[in-house]
């Protein structure tokens, strides 16, 4: 039996133990897009070190140097710190049994989709060879939202305790790259608790720099997707506060992509698009892509050449960029204080380029709204105008 038979195996004997029909019908599937997927290589991969051909020592040596080889969807290190350096975030082997067994903790997955199912699983084992507690770091998680709740009463004055919870909550999920308006928009929405990733990262690893690894990040992104379904369940509206940009990445919860993978959502999910500041042809969205950020500092680079609509595009990356390299270095250096409820990351300009590009691709249906790009000086209409569409998504 090999990898991927061996990681069928072990999700189907969930799906057996916790009589998930929807897992067991998609497991059967050889055309399912599953098998594309980051959650199932990263989880095939792991499967595969854990089944090292040297008998293992006592203490899981053989496995563990095998896991510094296990590798995701883009070939990088599933569990590196550090690689350059030899840095890895290996603490033990996986059991894979136990995490089966484990999964009946976690039964909250199993009213979602097949992929919440599965991730949850890699979750599980990714804890476990880490030496992550699951539940610790969910804890973690759910006081800081707790915070951040009482932190709103006290200050915003459109927030309500008496009107917190609601009959029928909605995930409300902004699409848009860095310095679209996410955050001026978040402000003008009321009793909306914001879920960010890079809050929850930074609040659970920050000890690691964060280093952005696959098994920080899928750690990261399972404690936000199981306090996004604790505070929906208690009846409140969630902001799912990241850029968004990429359809495959969001489809787990929008289910753009009608594939079984996803099907199953019980959320009432409404996605709020941010427009960009200038609109490109399909020439202008391939000058723009083949510029190649990791080969050259965008600061350093000659944007004479460029068409006039990607080189305002480009401007306005370098700008962000440059803003938020300069907070960061304020907050490390002592200058400013990092706020716990909105963190501040300097990521790198490709990176920045990249959620830009994917921007461009604006979700489709009735539950999406449009927020035009418009520059107001004056902040009063500035924020009259956020609140007319803020109200649109809770209503």
């Amino acid at each position: 039996m090999n990898a991927d038979e061996r990681t069928i195996g072990l999700l189907k004997e969930i799906a057996q133990k916790r009589s998930l029909e929807k897992l067991a019908v998609l497991l059967e599937d050889k055309n399912t897009i599953l098998f594309k997927t980051d959650i199932f290589i990263c989880l095939r991969d792991i499967v595969k070190a854990a089944e090292v051909k040297d008998a293992p020592r006592r203490d899981g040596g053989n496995v563990l140097e095998a896991l510094k080889e296990a590798k995701n969807v883009y070939k990088s290190p599933i569990f590196a710190v550090n690689p350059a350096k030899g840095e890895f975030m290996i603490k033990s082997a996986p059991d894979f049994a136990k995490a089966v067994s484990d999964m009946g903790k976690y039964s909250f997955c199993f009213k979602l989709s097949p992929y919440h199912i599965i991730n949850t699983f890699l979750a599980v084992v990714e804890a476990q060879v880490t030496g992550m507690d699951l539940d610790a770091l969910y804890a973690k998680g759910k006081k800081h939202i707790e915070d951040s709740i009482e932190y709103s009463l006290k200050t915003n004055p459109n927030w309500d305790r008496d009107t917190l919870a609601v009959e029928n909550p909605r995930l409300i999920m902004p699409v848009g790259a860095a310095g679209c308006g996410k955050s001026t928009f978040y402000r003008e929405l009321s009793n909306v608790v914001n879920f960010s990733c890079d809050n929850v990262r930074y609040l659970l690893f920050k000890g690691f720099g964060p280093c952005f690894s696959s098994w920080e990040s899928a750690l990261a992104w399972w404690v936000v997707n199981r306090l996004t379904d604790t505070y929906l369940s208690k009846g409140y509206n969630v902001f799912y506060n990241g850029v968004n940009t990429d359809p495959e990445y969001r489809s787990p919860i929008t289910m753009e992509n009608p594939d079984p993978l996803f099907a199953g959502m019980p959320y009432d999910v409404k996605l709020v698009y941010f427009e960009p500041p200038v609109h490109l042809n399909a020439e202008e969205l391939k000058e723009l892509s083949g510029i190649n950020l990791w080969a050259m500092k965008i600061e350093d680079m000659d944007m004479s050449a460029l068409s006039a609509n990607v080189k305002q595009i480009m401007e306005l990356i370098k700008g962000n960029y440059l803003r938020t390299l300069a907070r960061t270095k304020d907050i490390s250096g002592g200058k400013s204080g990092q706020d716990p409820f909105d963190i501040l990351y300097a990521v790198p300009a490709a990176i920045v380029k990249l959620f830009v590009q994917q921007s461009f691709n604006q979700p489709k249906g009735g539950n999406v709204v449009v927020v035009p790009r418009i520059e107001i000086p004056d902040a009063a209409e500035r924020t009259a105008f956020y609140k007319k569409y803020a109200d649109q998504l809770i209503q």
